[in-house]
């Protein structure tokens, strides 16, 4: 799995994922979508990584084990337990799930949106403990240049008269898209953003949901050009 980015405004957070699925050579798998949505929560995950743990199965269990149903401190402290059990750090092999996690959500006590990032060992920053909630205003996977997406404007994408969300938003893919060299975690050279991209936006009103770009990607083929 590959794009997810994670930005936070004062009043709300976008999660911004695309439905790519990928063998370790580049091939498309299978294009679906990677977000998961609990309006209940008024909350939403990204998860990128690699395993054989997909979003859609992830989502499936949350919502058998009735986690779907709490409020929201309830569901983070509950979801955390989860990742903690379904990916443990003592698994080698095809069984181990390298997995990180963006949440986008809004806090009615606080009166502001809010970001978080949950991550398997090895798949965060350094210095910061896996299993663990840990604060994050932007996430960007994979990482690029802001040049590359905005040439010379200053941006900071956290202020909305700085950072169109669909707009702007839309150039970062864009430039991620393009992005051939340098991913993490051994994966082959080659863009790791296909299919439809989805804008998330988690506010005081609930989630919303926004297609802002689609390229013509199929299955069994490489990532076009």
């Amino acid at each position: 799995m590959s794009l997810a980015n994670l930005i936070v405004q004062p009043q709300a957070a976008y999660l911004y994922t695309d439905c790519g699925h990928f063998d370790a050579s580049g091939v498309v798998l299978k294009l679906a979508h990677k977000i998961m949505p609990f309006p209940h929560q008024c909350l939403a995950v990204a998860m990128v990584g690699a395993g054989k743990m997909t979003p859609s199965s992830l989502f499936d269990e949350i919502e058998r084990r009735g986690i779907d149903q709490l409020r929201q401190i309830d569901f983070l402290n509950a979801f955390r337990s989860l990742i903690y059990e379904l990916c443990p750090d003592a698994i080698d092999g095809e069984e181990r799930e390298d997995l990180r996690f963006m949440i986008g959500l809004y806090s009615h006590k606080d009166g502001h949106a809010v970001g978080l990032t949950l991550f398997t060992p090895g798949m965060g920053p350094d210095g910061k403990d896996p299993y663990e909630y840990h604060d994050a205003d932007i996430v960007i996977h994979p990482m690029v240049p802001p040049a590359a997406a905005f040439g010379g404007r200053k941006i900071n994408v956290t202020r909305p008269e700085s950072f169109d969300p669909v707009e702007d938003g839309a150039a970062l893919v864009d430039a991620q898209r393009r992005k051939v060299v340098g991913w993490s975690h051994g994966v082959a050279d080659g863009s790791r953003v296909a299919g439809d991209i989805l804008m998330t936006k988690i506010s005081a009103t609930g989630l919303a949901f926004d297609l802002i770009a689609k390229y013509p990607d199929r299955v069994e083929e490489t990532v076009c050009p």
